[in-house]
Order: C-alpha cells, then structure tokens, then sequence
C-alpha cells in the first residue's frame, strides 16, 4: 500500500526508471519506488517534471500537486479514468438520499467536535462541558450549525480570543497549507473508489472541484491545528513547518480501538460513508483518539 509523500523544495528533475521515481538536485540523486508513494508534492516552481513522470504516475493513482511561487497548493492532476466502477458509482451518487447525507453529517460533525476536544485537552485549555452539550445538541443535518459555534469556542481557545479564520498571520497559512494537503489525501481516496469528488452531502460550492472531500476531511482538520499550535510563535511558513505539516497524514491515530496511520484512516472513514450513502446497514459510528 502507498503511504510516501514525496516532497520536492528545491531546483530538480523528476524522472521515472524501472519503477522508481528519480529526483535529480544539484547535489544529490533519490531514487524511490514508486509503488511506495502515495502523493508528490512540489513546493516550487523550479522543480522539472518529465511527462513520463506525470503518466506513470495518473497510471498508479499517485496524486500530484503543484504550489505557486510562494509555495501555497494551487493545483492537482487527475487521471480521466479511475475505479472501473466508475459510471456505475456515479449514478449511485446522484440518487444518496438527503436523510442518509443529513444523518452521516451529524455524525461528522460530532467527530469533528470530539476531535477539537481532544486537542484542547492536551493543551490544558477546554471547556469540556460546553463542549460536549454542543455534541449532545447537533440535529440531523447540523440544522442549527453547532458546528460553526464550536469552531469559534475552539479556535479561540486554542489560539486565544484575537485569533481570526481567514485572516492574515502564520496561523492561518499554516492551516490554509495543511487543510489543502490533507483534503487532497482525501480526495484522492475518494476518487479511488470511483465516486466524485464534487458531489458533497453538505458542502455544495459550486465552484468547489472538492465538495465531498471538504466534507469528509473535517474529522481529520485538529491534527492540522495541533502542528499549527506548536508552531504558532513562528514568523513565516518556513520548509521545516510545511515538512511538519504534511506529516501528518503519516501520523499514527487510534480508530475504532485499532492504531493506524492517518492515510488509512481517511480510507476507513472514506469506504464506511460512502457505503452507508450507497444504502448501508447502519450508520457508522466512528471512535477516534488523536
């Protein structure tokens, strides 16, 4: 199974020989297998990519993603033809039915929360209470947005009551950073497995290539918050924070009771909704320890 994420920061080539990824610097020569990575992102814009590369690697499903010049993630490549389920797959996604996308967005969004709770903990700064009537209240389909409420309860304690979302800061860039990369793992799961990433339960931007990853992606979103937290007091997003921040997906979670990397997690929770969207037995009922 993929789980490398290949990162290039500096003026290469990227070839592919005999089954391997070959990364050329100025220094030095990398050769790495290519059944071994899972995505390759390339953090400038003085990197080479030969078209054998790209082919190879839409072929093995191997996500690609491009930064600008200022090494934000701007852009990704997708292969035409995926799982061979495909139009099949996507003729089931356009039938999920609203009750099951509302019933498994409550279910996200009580993840979501009870995840932001565990960050808080292991920064000694939670109101656990509040916390936890906010998961007791969350109606089918988030109709009352508890979701929202907690994020600013949350934010604000984690990053302290100037913190602003969206706003300008190292805080924001390295979430900005980390939720691009972590919704590309996502997306990338889900193209997997046959179905659009464009077709969301809750999120519907349309605009948005990435509604049903958006969506799928918010259990996972305090681990970015944890590497931001760490490095908050930083003054810009430097290689060694981006490093931190993809890293994340190879970090070890505990779901369900069962130790896992996060990149297998994202495909447990990815394979579970869509199964209970796709008229599955029971709703799924997620335990996660960050």
């Amino acid at each position: 199974m993929a789980w490398r994420t290949v990162v290039i920061t500096k003026h290469s080539k990227l070839n592919y020989k005999m089954n391997h990824l070959v990364v050329q610097t100025s220094e030095k020569t990398y050769q790495i297998p290519m059944e071994d990575i899972q995505i390759i992102l390339i953090t400038t814009t003085q990197a080479v990519v030969t078209a054998y590369v790209i082919a190879e690697t839409i072929k093995r499903n191997i996500k690609i993603i491009f930064s600008d010049i200022n090494g934000q993630p701007i852009g990704e490549i997708n292969q035409y033809h995926t799982n061979g389920k495909h139009n099949r797959n996507i003729g089931e996604q356009m039938i999920w039915q609203s009750e099951r996308k509302n019933l498994l967005w409550r279910e996200i969004v009580r993840l979501k929360i009870n995840n932001q709770m565990q960050i808080l903990v292991t920064q000694q700064t939670t109101d656990r209470g509040k916390f936890q009537d906010l998961v007791d209240s969350i109606e089918i389909g988030d109709e009352t947005n508890r979701e929202a409420v907690a994020a600013r309860m949350y934010f604000n304690r984690l990053f302290g009551n100037e913190f602003v979302r969206h706003e300008s800061g190292i805080v924001n860039a390295m979430l900005d950073y980390g939720y691009q990369i972590l919704m590309a793992a996502v997306a990338r799961e889900v193209v997997l497995q046959g179905y659009l990433s464009e077709l969301g339960i809750h999120h519907n931007g349309a605009q948005n290539d990435y509604n049903l990853a958006s969506d799928l992606m918010e259990p996972f979103r305090p681990l970015i918050d944890a590497v931001a937290k760490k490095y908050e007091h930083e003054t810009a997003l430097n290689l060694d924070i981006k490093l931190a921040l993809v890293e994340v997906i190879n970090q070890v979670v505990e779901l369900n009771g069962q130790q896992i990397l996060v990149t297998n997690a994202i495909s447990v929770l990815v394979r579970d909704a869509i199964s209970y969207l796709n008229n599955g037995l029971k709703l799924p009922e997620w335990r996660f320890e960050i």
